[in-house]
C-alpha cells in the first residue's frame, strides 16, 4: 500500500495548506479518507475523481468532510455529461444525524453508515474501524493488504483503543493536534508527546504524526513524540508513504 497526504491541517488550513485528507492505493483500490478542505485539488494532482473506488470519512466535522460537498457536484455534472456514470461509495459515521443526511446524493453517492463491527473488501483491501474519543462520533480506521496494516485515528483525544486498534501497524498515522503546553482535561486532540506514548504501546513500526493547528512549529511536535517514540516523522503534503 502507498499512502499519499493530500492535507495535514486542522481545524483550519495554514496559508497554501489543506485540512484532513489521505489517498490510501493499491494494487487494485483507490481509497480517499476524509475529504477536507483543499484535499480535492490536491488528490486530483494524482488520480481523477471517477478512479476512486470509495471516500472513508472519520468523522463529519468540516474540516474532515467540506471537500466531498464539492466533489459532489463534480460528480454529478459529469455524470449528467456521460463523462463517467459510477457512483461513489462514500463511508461515514452515521452521526451527528444533520451531518450525515447532508451527504445524501443519489445522483452521486452510495451512502452507508460505519460502525465498530464494520467490515469492507475495497478491492484487494481489507477496512475495518474502531470508536475513538471526540465530540463528533469518530472512526479510526484499519487498512491491511497483503500482510501490511496501515491504522489512522482520526481526531481522537486519548484513548486505550488507539492503542489496542493500532496493536502492530506498520503505519500509525496519529491526530497530533496539541503541544503538552496547550493540554488541558477536556481536550478533542492528543498532544504529539501522547502519540509517542500510544505508538510506543501499540508496538507501531512506523509514526506518522498529522492533523497540525497551523501556527505551531512542527518540529516541537516532532520532538515531543520523539521522547518516547523513535524516528517520529511528520505528513507532508503531497508526499508518499509506502506501507
Amino acid at each position: 500500500m502507498k499512502l499519499t497526504v493530500l492535507g495535514n491541517n486542522g481545524p483550519f488550513p495554514a496559508a497554501g495548506g489543506a485540512c484532513s485528507g489521505y489517498l490510501l492505493q493499491s494494487a487494485m483500490a483507490n481509497i480517499l479518507i476524509d475529504c477536507g478542505n483543499g484535499t480535492l485539488a490536491n488528490l486530483q494532482k494524482i488520480v481523477s475523481i471517477d478512479k476512486l473506488d470509495a471516500v472513508v470519512l472519520t468523522h463529519l466535522h468540516s474540516d474532515h468532510v467540506s471537500d466531498i460537498h464539492i466533489m459532489k457536484y463534480a460528480i454529478e455534472i459529469k455524470r449528467r455529461r456521460g463523462i463517467f456514470d459510477k457512483l461513489l461509495k462514500v463511508y461515514a459515521p452515521a452521526e451527528p444525524a444533520e451531518e450525515f443526511n447532508r451527504l445524501v446524493a443519489k445522483d452521486a453517492f452510495i451512502l452507508e453508515a460505519v460502525s465498530d463491527d464494520t467490515k469492507l473488501d475495497i478491492g484487494d483491501t481489507k477496512l475495518s474501524f474502531a470508536r475513538m474519543k471526540h465530540p463528533f462520533m469518530d472512526f479510526a480506521v484499519c487498512a491491511e493488504n497483503r500482510g501490511k496494516k496501515f491504522v489512522f485515528s482520526g481526531d481522537t483525544s486519548w484513548t486505550d483503543d488507539i492503542v489496542e486498534f493500532g496493536r502492530g501497524a506498520d503505519l500509525l498515522m496519529l491526530d497530533a493536534g496539541l503541544l503538552e503546553k496547550d493540554f488541558t482535561e477536556g481536550a478533542v486532540h492528543m498532544t504529539g508527546a501522547q502519540c509517542g506514548k500510544a505508538a510506543a504501546q501499540a508496538g507501531a513500526k512506523r509514526l506518522l504524526l498529522t492533523h497540525f493547528w497551523p501556527d505551531y512549529d512542527i518540529k516541537d511536535l516532532l520532538a515531543e513524540a520523539s521522547a518516547y517514540f523513535s524516528g517520529a516523522e511528520a505528513a507532508v503534503i503531497m508526499k508518499e508513504y509506502e506501507i
